[in-house]
Order: C-alpha cells, then structure tokens, then sequence
C-alpha cells in the first residue's frame, strides 16, 4: 500500500516538470555524462534494492525460524501431531472437578481435516480410536474444502453460524460496502465483515447468542453424552480457532476446569500457528498496514485475542451467571447430564 502511494507521487512530480528548449541544447559532452551518472545511479539504485529484498527475506526467515522455537512445553504436551492439519491438538491433561484430570486423547480439537494426511488419518484410528468428527464450518465452507471420509467413523456438520440469516443481514450492506467484501485490501475487506459480527471482538458473543449457535452447541453435548468409552471425538471449524474455541471453553467448562486454564488452552492457538502468524503480520505490515489495523485483520485470520474470550465469558456470567447457567439454561443440558460428562472425561 505504502508503494502505491509512493508511485502515485513520484507520477505527480514527472508531471510538473517540464523540459525546456536550453535543456535541449546542452553539450553532447555534458548529456554523455549525465547519461554515464544516470547508469552509475541505476546500477546503484538495483543493488540497494537487491539489497533490500535478501536483507527484509532474511528477516521474514529469522522471524519464521524464532516463531517455531518458541512453542512451549504446554504447547507439545497438547499437540496431537498431525502432519497436514493445523492447530491440533486436545483437552486432555486439564484439572477438573474434584481434582480430577480432563482424560488424554478423548477430545480433539484442530483446524479443517481437508488436507490430512494417510499417516494422519492412521493416527487418528490408531491412536486416538476416532468415532466422531464434529465439523463447524458453514456450507461454503465445506464446498471449498471439503470433509475427509473414514471408515467407521460418523460425521457431524454442525453450523455455529446461521447462513440464510447472515445472506439476509447481508442486504443491509451499503453497495459500497458491497464492493468492499470483494476488496484486495485486508482493512477495506473487513469493514463488512465486521459489520456483519462475524468477525470483530464481539464475535463469540454472537456465535453464543444467536440461535444456530445455541442449537449448534447444544447437539456438540448430546454428541458427547453418547460418545462409545475409550474412543475419541474430533471438534473443528477452518482455522480451529474461534467456533472450535467457543466449542472447548464450553467443554472444559461443564468439566469445571478454571477459567485461567480454559484461557490458556484458546491462547495454545498461537503457539501452535505461531509461524503463519509471524508471516502474516509481517506481510501485512510490508504491505503499510497500521499495527492496530494488523490486530484487526488477524482477528479474521490466524490469531487469537484474550480480550475476544474475555468479552464472551464476561456476558456469559452477566445473562447467566455463569458458562455453567448458559450450558443449562440456554444449551438444556441437565445438572444430571453435566455429572455425566464429568465421569465420562475425567479420570
């Protein structure tokens, strides 16, 4: 963006010059040489830029190679290691109620399965005994990248998002802000998008709150009350980040696991995207955006933000009381039920 502005005034400035007819006569000597300086100039000019261009790829390295050492302890500890999908990982290993631990490779969370591997898929049977996947993602979604298939194993699209009534909020976009959605500007981009609450720091609130959202959940929990003994339940939306977020706060949740624990799971997110998110960010900034305006755009993309689950459990506890109170009152899963899933995934 910051080049494009820099060409637009550079075209400027060729336009107020002007050649006059003394220029146009000055010596074949004098024009030789300024035509040897303007070589030497561009010469110079080339392997500045060349320069340029090795130096900001070395530091796009350097800051992609730090991002990969800096997974933590508690980040390997959860990772589920898949070669092809991302950010996952799963509950398992957590404090629960009375002192209990949330069981190890029961519930899974990542990223889209579209792009795993065979090993993956064998790691998934294998390992972890996989019976159900629980996908978060809207039709479109699915249609751009669709589901993987496994034997024996039971597939659930639940949409968290409520498409016909997004395409009806959709008409009360301006027709500049129409146009806006089909921007090749990450900030211009996100103003609709915004305004349609699917992203900003509003987000969970409105996935918790609206309708599908509540039906959505609700059915995760039935899913889990019935999930056979000894296999596990994989959970995902795209990124794995927000929907599929929302979906572990409200587990761990009815597990009694703490709020600073369940915090720390949702952050886990960027850890284990932390080199995406490096990449990102510095080519968001190469490209001018604004720092706060880069915070914005990774909401959409690999990032996550305490302050988002923050506004999400703050309105959880002012409707209901507490993420118990919603999972209740709103989700209808019974203190009975809640007992259930506690003995079921703790050990």
């Amino acid at each position: 963006m910051a080049t494009l502005a820099l060409a637009a005034l550079l075209g400027l400035g060729a336009c107020g010059n002007t050649t006059t007819q003394d220029q146009g006569t000055a010596t074949q000597a004098e024009t030789q040489t300024q035509s040897q300086s303007e070589t030497q100039d561009q010469a110079k000019s080339e392997t500045q830029t060349q320069s340029q261009s090795e130096t900001q790829t070395q530091s796009q390295s350097e800051t992609q190679d730090q991002a990969k050492s800096s997974i933590s302890a508690e980040a390997e500890k959860q990772s589920i290691k898949l070669e092809g999908v991302a950010n996952a990982r799963q509950l398992g290993g957590y404090v629960g109620a009375g002192g209990k631990t949330v069981k190890d490779g029961v519930l899974l969370r990542t990223a889209s399965l579209g792009k795993a591997t065979e090993a993956d898929v064998k790691r998934l049977t294998d390992t972890y005994r996989l019976s159900k996947i629980i996908d978060f993602r809207m039709g479109q979604e699915v249609e751009a990248d669709p589901e993987i298939q496994i034997d024996g194993v039971k597939n659930l699209n639940i949409r968290i998002i409520d498409e016909k009534a997004l395409a009806k909020a959709s008409e009360s976009l301006t027709p500049e802000e129409q146009q806006m959605r089909a921007s090749d500007d990450p900030v211009e981009k996100l103003v609709p998008i915004k305004k349609l609450g699917i992203v900003g720091d509003q987000m969970y609130v409105n996935f918790l709150s609206h309708d599908a959202g509540k039906q959505g959940y609700a059915q995760m929990f039935k899913e889990l009350l019935t999930l056979p003994e000894g296999q596990s339940l994989l959970f995902h939306c795209t990124q794995g980040k927000d929907r599929t977020g929302c979906a572990a706060m409200l587990i761990l949740s009815a597990l009694d696991v703490d709020e600073d624990t369940i915090m720390s799971d949702y952050l886990l997110t960027n850890e284990f995207n932390a080199e995406q998110i490096a990449q990102e960010r510095q080519e968001l900034l190469d490209a001018g955006v604004s720092e706060d305006d880069v915070d914005d755009v990774m909401i959409a993309r690999d990032q996550v933000f305490p302050q988002i689950m923050t506004n999400a459990l703050d309105w959880l506890k002012k409707e209901y009381g507490s993420v118990r109170g919603y999972i209740t009152q709103e989700l209808g899963v019974t203190e009975e039920q809640i007992a259930q899933l506690q003995d079921k995934f703790l050990a």
